[in-house]
């Protein structure tokens, strides 16, 4: 007997309908029965204080939990001694909060699922940073922090360095005063030990410590036309100056036609000059220069 088409597309369809057991049936009523009673109940997971928790990366966080990780308040450690306290929410930096670091500088800000997108930044010494308009170390005005405190010292015993006495750099590094950085394997390391490593600084981070930060050996700086406030374009091979003009220092004679005026030098370095009557037409010496000679 042969089927017809209606028969197969009735078959296919039942194969590809989603068959639907009797719970979910009666959940979906449910559901749609308590829908508006549903929206008005709080669905705040409960967050429960917990011991100390040690991470594998040498981190560790004291604070409250839920069952998605790290929420409410809680103190966060790194493994390089940066704290964070503050707010968390699904294991992330969530509200506002604080890094303190080993130095001393203090990060206050606001994170939104761990990223930061408001900070304040306050230094050891309680010099705050802003992000706009920032005078520190700018012209007219280029002192920094030990320069404030102990002012500026003669030429040839400026402050170098925020620290006393200045450290020394090994050759290829630079000095970012946490450490020395390797540009190298791009890395800040100890600065009482090469074999620890600080941190991993950014792209960013790199760029601006080679090209801010000493170094050694020292490159040689030439003209700073940057830190000029008016300035011409220097010149960094001048021409030597003009020969000074040449003026007669020996004995001269001018004849005239009715006497010879002579000139001699005295012991003060001074030029006399003499009239005498010898008749004759012709100069003895040029060029003659007559200023701040005396006559008599």
């Amino acid at each position: 007997m042969k089927k017809s088409k209606n028969d197969w597309s009735q078959k296919t369809k039942l194969v590809s309908e989603k068959r639907t057991s009797q719970w979910e049936e009666l959940m979906r009523k449910f559901s749609e029965a308590h829908k508006e009673e549903c929206k008005s109940v709080s669905v705040d997971i409960p967050r429960v204080p917990r011991s100390v928790k040690q991470f594998p990366t040498g981190s560790q966080y004291e604070g409250t939990w839920d069952v998605l990780g790290m929420s409410g308040f809680g103190t966060y450690v790194f493994p390089n001694g940066v704290t964070y306290e503050g707010e968390f929410s699904d294991g992330m930096f969530h509200g506002s909060g604080e890094m303190r670091y080993p130095c001393g500088a203090i990060l206050r800000g606001k994170w939104r699922k761990g990223i930061l997108t408001e900070r304040t930044l306050e230094f050891a010494d309680g010099l705050e940073y802003s992000d706009t308009d920032w005078k520190y170390c700018r012209m007219p005005d280029r002192r920094f922090t030990i320069e404030y405190e102990n002012g500026l010292q003669p030429a040839g015993q400026s402050f170098l360095t925020a620290d006393q006495p200045t450290r020394e750099i090994p050759p290829g590094y630079y000095d970012t005063g946490d450490g020395f950085y390797d540009p190298k394997t791009k890395v800040v390391y100890k600065a009482t030990d090469l074999s620890a490593i600080i941190r991993s600084p950014s792209v960013r981070e790199q760029k601006w410590i080679v090209d801010n930060c000493r170094t050694a050996p020292e490159k040689e700086l030439g003209p700073r036309p940057d830190l000029y406030e008016n300035w011409v374009e220097p010149q960094v091979d001048p021409e030597p100056p003009p020969e000074p003009a040449v003026v007669t220092r020996g004995p001269v004679k001018l004849d005239y036609g009715r006497g010879r005026l002579e000139s001699e030098v005295d012991d003060d370095d001074a030029k006399l000059w003499r009239w005498s009557s010898t008749p004759s037409l012709r100069f003895n010496r040029l060029p003659f220069f007559f200023e701040g000679d005396s006559f008599c």
